[in-house]
Parts: C-alpha cells; structure tokens; sequence
C-alpha cells in the first residue's frame, strides 16, 4: 500500500503509541514528582539520563535519520543484497561504538557527572554517577533497538517506532514504584536498563520472524563494505556538526540548570515533558512519516503537499501555544502538586515552562521542516538550521540566566525552535 492512504496509517499508528507512551510518561513524571519532587533522586535521575543519552544520541540519531533509513529503503528496492551487507556493516560499527560508550560512561561515571552538572551538591553527584553506571549498561541495547527500528521502518512497518515510547515508559514507572516501595532510588536507574534490554530482545525476535532481518552476508568484499559506509558517510557528513553544537547546548543548560541551585534542573525536565509532549504526538508521526513520502517525486510536489500540511497543524497548535504559556503554572500546579512536589517547585516549574510553551508552535514547525529537508536528502540545509537555532539558545541562557533565573531555560527552548523554523 502506498500513496496517501498509507501515510495516514503510518501517522495513526506513531500518533497512537505516541499518545500511549505519553500517557505512561504522564504516569511517570506525576509519580516522580509526588515521589520526589525536585528532589536530589529527581536532579540525579534527569543528569544520568543526559549523560547516558545525549553520548549515544551523537552517533546514533543522525546516523540513522538520514543516513541509514533512506539508503537502506533504496538498497531494497534496487539491490536487496547490497542492503543487507549495509545492515550488518552499520551493526557493527554501532554495536562497537555502543560498547565503547558504556565502558566508558562505567569508568567515568563521576567525571561525566562532575562535566554535566557541576553545581550539585555531593551527595546528588554521587547519586547521579551511582546511576549514570546502572543506565550505562542498557546503552548497547539502546542503540541496537534504535537501528532494528528503523530497519522496519525502511521496510514500510512501524511497529517498533510506535512500541518504543511505551516500552520505555513501562520500565522507568516499574523502575521508579519499586524505588519508591522498597526505598532505594537508584531503581529508578534499573527501570531505564531493564526496559531496553526486554525492548531490544523483543524486536531482534519479532523482526527475525518476521524474515526482516537479512542472513548475514557470506563474506562480503571489504571494498564494497567500505563503499557502502562510504555512501553511508556522504549522507551525514552535513550533520557531523550538529551532534557536537547539540551536545554543547546540553552541557551548558545542565551546567548553568545545576548552578542555579537544587530541585532546577529536575524543575526544567518536568516542564519540559508538557511541551514536547504536544510535539511528540504531533509532529513526529508526520516528520517521520514525510521520510517516506516527501522524497518521492519532483520537489514541486513535496513543497505543495507542505503548503497543505503546515497552515492546519497551525490552526491546532499556536492555541495550545498560547494557552499552555498563559495558564503554565496551573498546569504544573493540576500535573504535579502532589507530594513531595510543593510550592517551590511549583513556582520554579511554572515560569519554565510559560518559556517552553511560547515557542511550542514552533517547535512542531521546525521538526516537520527538518525532517522534511531529511527527506530530500538536503541534510545540509537541515544541518543549518538545527545549528543556528542551538546556538542561538545557548547564547540567551549564557547571557540572561543571572537576569531571568531558570524562566530563560525554557525561553531558549523556544528561541531555538524559533529561529531553526524562520533558517
């Protein structure tokens, strides 16, 4: 099946385990907070998870956006041999590379921390490293979840992109009530491991059923290996720079968040799961769905079916903008009073994410544009604009922060996206 109607089946089907993976992240951030609140165990959870996957993220996301996937999908219709020697040569390298990862971030733990979040105090670092060296071991599992994933995709099925939310979800909440029952937070950490490590068996098994995952080549030419990853490598060579300016504006939110005292990093994430929810369950079924169908055709076409696509996800989301930004800390206040998060943290979550919300518009904007210059094969164009918006968001947190206090996190968010659209 192809054309319209089965795009509208692939979004239904991201938009659906979207919406249920949010659901359990809704679950999940609502029991932290009442858990913890803006606690050391939330501060550490948040820092652990940056430095467990903003690392594997450099090599992987890019790499397998706008390398693998649409070099894969064309392998398979031309030369079905030739896509899986790329399958099997990409599986390699990352599974290496995943190892390496978690080897180090084991061994490094306190010092990837000390890098991420300077400011905490003591006994949050060595929490955060304590699970920083759990998470570290479901990387591998991580990475090789994420290329089996868009191995389907590149065969037209999405079950595995829909599942991942929820699986994800299941795990942390799982992780985060046996923390909470048995008194031991760094089962919050587990939660993140055991969750990737079932997600990763299960696809290898369900793909293999499936026939999806080719037989390993019998020996292929080194030079065609090297001609592969070679093809592979002229896709992302535009994005190389991208993984670092991301990275950096990462470190320098997570620096300047910890600096400004205990409970504002953990603030920024809980704030920051309301809005990129609405983006998750927005514009990711559709940029994702765009790598199938807008890099078909002349460009004319692609252009024309965005002119149609962009003006009624507006109609939808610049309302949800502006009410989220003006009614922030009600929502905060509705999702996440409860227990152990009181009225400072509600007073700090707030203002963020009234930041967050009053770029939330564009944020679904320029996910859709970017993937849909994904799908061109015009990752440089991309590139640009990703990196313009970063930069542009870390020079307001790096400039206000002693002005406006934690409110500029989320003001750069929205900066970003911002000025990311407008490139």
């Amino acid at each position: 099946m192809s054309g319209p109607g089965a795009v509208r089946l692939v979004v239904l089907r991201l938009f659906w385990g979207g919406l249920a993976g949010k659901v359990l992240g809704l679950l999940r951030e609502v029991l932290l907070a009442a858990a913890y609140g803006t606690g050391a165990p939330a501060d550490a959870a948040r820092v652990a998870q940056t430095a467990t996957l903003s690392p594997a993220n450099f090599f992987v996301a890019d790499t397998l956006v706008a390398g693998f996937l649409p070099l894969h999908g064309a392998l398979l219709r031309e030369d079905p041999a030739r896509a899986a020697v790329l399958f099997h040569a990409v599986r390699r390298v990352l599974g290496g590379l995943s190892l390496v990862l978690a080897a180090a971030l084991l061994l490094l733990a306190p010092q990837a921390v000390a890098l991420l979040a300077p400011g905490l105090a003591p006994r949050t670092a060595a929490t955060a490293a304590a699970f920083l060296q759990v998470m570290a071991l479901g990387v591998p599992s991580y990475v090789h979840f994420a290329l089996l994933s868009y191995l389907e995709a590149s065969h037209g099925s999405y079950r595995l992109s829909s599942v991942r939310p929820t699986g994800q979800n299941v795990g942390t909440v799982g992780g985060l009530l046996l923390a909470w029952w048995l008194s031991s937070p760094v089962l919050l950490a587990w939660g993140f491991t055991a969750g990737y490590l079932v997600l990763h068996a299960w696809a290898a098994a369900s793909l293999r059923r499936r026939g999806l995952v080719p037989a390993p080549p019998p020996g292929p030419a080194r030079a065609e290996v090297r001609e592969l990853l070679g093809l592979l490598w002229v896709r992302v060579r535009p994005l190389v720079l991208l993984p670092v300016v991301l990275h950096g504006s990462v470190v320098v939110e997570r620096r300047i968040g910890s600096a400004m005292g205990p409970g504002v990093v953990a603030a920024v994430d809980y704030a920051r799961f309301v809005a990129d929810t609405g983006v998750a369950l927005v514009a990711v079924p559709l940029g994702f769905a765009g790598l199938a169908v807008l890099g078909v055709g002349a460009e004319a076409d692609a252009r024309a079916r965005l002119e149609r696509l962009l003006p009624a996800v507006l109609v939808v989301v610049v309302p949800v903008s502006v009410l989220l930004a003006a009614r922030s800390t009600d929502v905060v206040e509705l999702l996440y009073g409860h227990g152990a998060f009181g009225a400072a943290a509600v007073a700090t979550a707030g203002p963020v994410l009234a930041g967050f919300a009053v770029g939330f518009w564009a944020q679904v904007v320029a996910y859709v544009l970017v993937k849909a210059l994904n799908a061109r094969d015009r990752n440089g164009a991309a590139a640009r604009a990703l990196v313009a918006g970063l930069a542009a968001g870390v020079a307001l947190t790096a400039a206000l922060h002693d002005a406006l206090g934690p409110v500029v996190l989320g003001l750069a968010g929205s900066l970003s996206a911002l000025v990311t659209a407008v490139v």
